[in-house]
């Protein structure tokens, strides 16, 4: 009877103790710790996956300044003709190496940048797909002006970069800069 009796009074201590420690976390703690595991940028030690909510925010959002949504919406549509150039090869030559791969990764590239562009409550542009239809005389000229593009998008995140100061964005911006001078132009450098 004692041990049922001691086993009662733990158990009932570990409730209780449980239970004050939530009833009395303040909820902005509780918040945080629930919606910032990965500490995405602007979280807990600015680390993360892109997860995160923006400058110095645990759980909360801080708004956008008029410049950094232009910024947003022209990263955007630079995207947008780079993915357009891409689909225009693959009309003309068929799923051709490294049209047909990079063209897959272009479409990552806008998506990030919508994924943000809605996080924020910012307008997406529309696509506005390829002003003349394209005609390449060889792949080679194709793959010229991939690499031209891809010269294109990492300058423009070069000049976006001084009007943004959400970490969350920065990141993908360099995120898609290393890609657009690492991983897209070599391969279109190589195919010339």
């Amino acid at each position: 009877m004692r041990n049922n009796w001691k086993r009662w009074t733990i158990l009932l201590a570990a409730v209780i103790l449980a239970f004050t420690s939530v009833a009395f976390t303040p909820p902005n703690i509780v918040l945080a710790d629930t919606l910032d595991r990965g500490g995405g940028p602007g979280g807990r030690n600015n680390t993360g996956n892109g997860g995160g909510t923006g400058p110095g925010t645990g759980n909360q959002l801080t708004a956008l300044s008029a410049e950094e949504m232009d910024s947003l919406n022209r990263a955007i549509l630079e995207e947008y003709g780079a993915l357009n150039l891409y689909k225009g090869v693959i009309a003309q030559f068929g799923e051709v190496v490294p049209f047909a791969e990079i063209a897959q990764s272009e479409q990552q590239h806008v998506d990030a940048l919508i994924r943000q562009a809605d996080k924020y409550g910012v307008n997406v542009p529309a696509n506005p797909g390829l002003t003349a239809p394209l005609s390449f005389t060889s792949l080679t000229g194709a793959c010229e002006a991939g690499a031209a593009a891809e010269i294109a998008d990492a300058a423009l995140y070069d000049e976006l970069r001084p009007d943004v100061t959400h970490s969350d964005i920065l990141r993908v911006f360099d995120n898609l800069q290393n890609a657009s001078l690492n991983n897209h132009l070599p391969a279109f450098q190589a195919c010339e």
